[in-house]
C-alpha cells in the first residue's frame, strides 16, 4: 500500500510539472496528494523569475538594426532627427528619404556626378563600385527630380542584387513620394554590369548611359511590375515613358579607414532579398 502511494506521489508531481509548463507563466495549478483524494492549489506568479521577460518593441528593434530586411518605409526624416553633418546640398536634400536605412545616421557624400565625370557605364562603375548602398538622384530637363535607392549597390560582379528594402522616389510639392519593390526582393538592381548603367529591376528605372548617339542622357521607366504605382497610380516615373536628364549623380556613406562597407562585393542573388 505504501509503495503504491508513493508510485502515486511520483505520478503526481510529474503531472503537475507538465502543467507548469503549459500554462501561463504567472499561474500554476498544483496537484497536492492526500492520504485519500488530491486537492488543486493555484499559484499566482511563481514563475516570473525562472522565464525571460518579453522584449518590448522586438520589430521596431529589430528593423533599426537590420533595415535592409524589411520594405521601404514611406515615412520621412524630419530636419534634425539625425545626427549627421550633410555638407553637400545633395547630401541636405535627398536626407527625408533616408529613414529606416543603413544611411539614416552615416554622413553622405556625392561619388559620381556624371556632368563631371562623364556619362558612361565605365565612369559610373568607376566611381561607385564597393561604395555599398546608394541613392541615385536624377533630373530631368524641365525640373523633375526622380531617383531610387540601392541597399545592395554596385560591384560589377554580373548578374542581378536582390533586396526588398530597395525604392524608387520622386519629388512632390510635400518633399517626396516612395515606391516601394513589389514581388519580393528580386531584381532590385536589375543589371550589375560593368557595360552598362543604373537598372533598378528589368524596368523600373533605367539609366543605361548609352554610348548610341543622343543617347547617353537617355532614361526610361514602367511603374507596376517591380516597382509599385504608389498613390498616384503612375504608369511611369516619366510622362511618356522616357525622359532626358539634365543632371545624375550618386551618393553614399561616408566610411573610416578600414571600416567594413555592407554589401561592398558580390551579393547572393535570392529573391527573398
Amino acid at each position: 500500500r505504501i509503495k503504491e502511494q508513493k508510485k502515486m506521489k511520483t505520478f503526481l508531481l510529474l503531472v503537475t510539472s507538465m502543467i507548469a509548463h503549459i500554462t501561463a507563466p504567472t499561474t500554476a495549478f498544483v496537484i497536492v496528494p492526500q492520504a485519500s483524494s488530491c486537492s488543486i492549489t493555484q499559484l499566482e506568479g511563481w514563475l516570473d523569475n525562472f522565464l525571460p521577460k518579453p522584449v518590448d518593441n522586438y520589430d521596431d528593434d529589430r528593423q533599426r538594426d537590420f533595415p535592409e530586411q524589411y520594405p521601404a518605409t514611406y515615412d520621412l526624416l524630419l530636419a534634425g532627427a539625425t545626427t549627421t553633418n550633410d555638407k553637400s546640398p545633395d547630401a541636405k536634400l535627398i536626407r527625408p528619404l533616408l529613414k529606416q536605412t543603413m544611411l539614416q545616421e552615416r554622413d553622405l557624400q556625392v561619388v559620381y556626378d556624371a556632368q563631371q565625370h562623364g556619362w558612361s557605364p565605365q565612369a559610373f562603375h568607376e566611381r561607385v563600385d564597393t561604395k555599398g548602398a546608394a541613392v541615385v538622384v536624377a533630373k530631368v530637363k524641365g525640373g523633375e527630380l526622380v531617383g531610387g535607392y540601392n541597399p545592395k549597390g554596385w560591384s560589377s560582379n554580373g548578374g542581378s542584387r536582390p533586396s526588398v528594402a530597395a525604392f524608387l522616389f520622386y519629388a512632390t510639392p510635400e518633399g517626396f513620394q516612395k515606391l516601394q519593390k513589389v514581388g519580393g526582393g528580386g531584381l532590385a538592381c536589375g543589371r550589375d554590369d560593368p557595360e552598362y548603367g543604373i537598372a533598378f529591376g528589368p524596368d523600373g528605372l533605367m539609366i543605361a548611359l548609352s554610348q548610341s548617339t543622343g543617347r547617353q542622357r537617355l532614361a526610361t521607366s514602367k511603374l507596376g511590375p517591380y516597382y509599385e504605382r504608389g498613390p498616384d497610380d503612375l504608369p511611369s516615373l516619366f510622362s511618356g515613358g522616357g525622359a532626358t536628364l539634365e543632371s545624375l549623380k550618386v551618393l553614399v556613406g561616408v566610411y573610416g579607414k578600414g571600416e567594413e562597407i555592407p554589401y561592398s562585393g558580390a551579393v547572393m542573388d535570392m529573391t527573398s532579398g
